[in-house]
């Protein structure tokens, strides 16, 4: 069992109360108990997969001077407070953060403590509960309440190992649910989270770098390339893990149907790295090798270097598919198409489509016929 804490408190406020109300637990999840802790150990694995698999992480560390939070999970560690004290303490200085304020809110915050082999974690989700009906031993009805984890808030994530070895600069993860993104925003920066990691800009940096590697690739290799190195980052992203170049580089050669003639596994990781470097030493800092020389750790340096990717998905999406809507049409098409079966004029901002999906077609030739 990796779980060593699993609390929940409910707090509750509409746009026009004053102050939130907060009703916290009396004690801790009961995880000595075999089927109590089974319950427990499935909510973890549950909400730890929501927040893995979302599109929508943030990563950085805590604010230098934004210390209530920090300071109370300092003294839980210092064993100065117990942990149902730390999750009591920081609930009611969120929920006091509400006060005379147009955020509303309804659910449980829950704070759970994993022990892994490698780090020591502490989780904190807002939860959101639906109301149904279930079935009696004796064949009656009554109400019941259950977690709608299709619902889920915020969460958070906080490498605990990481944040007090200093070693890295993104121990903290967070994630944003589905709507009240204002009172969401501000519980991120009543924690003291700040952004350390643009996801989004390095990963266009890189699939920049992947595209100039695949110009150099036969044609009808080019966008297959490029699919492979998509496809290969979208999984690493919905499992939560960063993509390595070289693992990068051998996935998409044992991908290919078609292994390409001029470039191999070992040149694509190769190129990128290469790349990173020259675009660190473009940059008004030391090169990763003048790091090295003065003493810098490998940690420090590999981060110069890049040698692996947190991937924006957004970005990812948008690399192999163009698309775009507005209230009267949606439109999405491979980026391997462009130019071929779909031509932009960008003078007149028009798409010339030579090639429309067969159940378009029939759906217009009935219409034909019809009229």
């Amino acid at each position: 069992m990796t779980i060593r804490h699993f609390v929940t408190h409910h707090i509750s406020k509409e746009s026009n109360d004053p102050a939130a109300t907060l009703q916290c637990s009396e004690h801790e999840a009961d995880l000595d108990n075999e089927q109590s802790e089974r319950f427990y150990s499935q909510a973890t694995s549950q909400l730890k997969g929501i927040l893995t698999q979302r599109g929508s992480k943030r990563y950085g560390a805590f604010h230098p001077e934004v210390t209530l939070v920090r300071a109370q999970i300092q003294d839980w560690k210092g064993e100065r407070q117990t942990f149902l004290a730390l999750t009591r303490r920081i609930s009611q200085h969120f929920a006091n953060s509400l006060d005379n304020t147009q955020f509303a809110i309804d659910g449980y915050l829950a704070f759970i403590y994993e022990e892994l082999a490698d780090s020591d974690r502490l989780y904190l989700f807002h939860l959101r509960r639906k109301t149904s009906v279930s079935i009696n031993a004796d064949m009656t009805l009554s109400e019941t309440h259950y977690i709608d984890f299709s619902n889920t808030g915020f969460g958070m994530m906080l490498n605990l190992t990481d944040w007090l070895v200093q070693e890295e600069a993104k121990y903290i993860t967070f994630s944003y649910g589905r709507s009240d993104k204002p009172t969401q925003n501000q519980f991120a920066e009543f924690v003291g989270f700040t952004d350390t990691l643009d996801t989004a800009a390095e990963t266009e940096e890189f699939l920049q770098i992947v595209d100039e590697f695949s110009q150099g690739l036969p044609a009808e290799q080019s966008y297959e390339y490029k699919s492979k190195v998509v496809d290969y980052c979208m999984e690493q992203d919905k499992r939560g893990e960063p993509v390595d170049f070289t693992d990068l580089a051998d996935y998409v050669e044992s991908q290919m149907e078609s292994k390409p003639e001029s470039r191999s596994g070992e040149d694509f990781s190769h190129y990128i790295v290469e790349k990173q470097k020259e675009r660190q030493a473009s940059k008004p800092a030391l090169t990763p090798e003048q790091m090295a020389e003065q003493g810098a750790s490998t940690a420090d340096v590999a981060e110069a270097i890049k040698t692996e990717l947190i991937p924006d998905r957004k970005k990812l999406k948008s690399f192999i598919r163009y698309s775009g809507k507005n209230k009267d049409i949606s439109l999405s098409f491979s980026a391997a198409m462009l130019e071929q079966d779909i031509v932009f004029d960008g003078v007149n901002n028009r798409l010339q489509i030579n090639k429309l999906p067969e159940s378009l077609v029939k759906q217009l030739k009935s219409r034909d016929s019809s009229d």
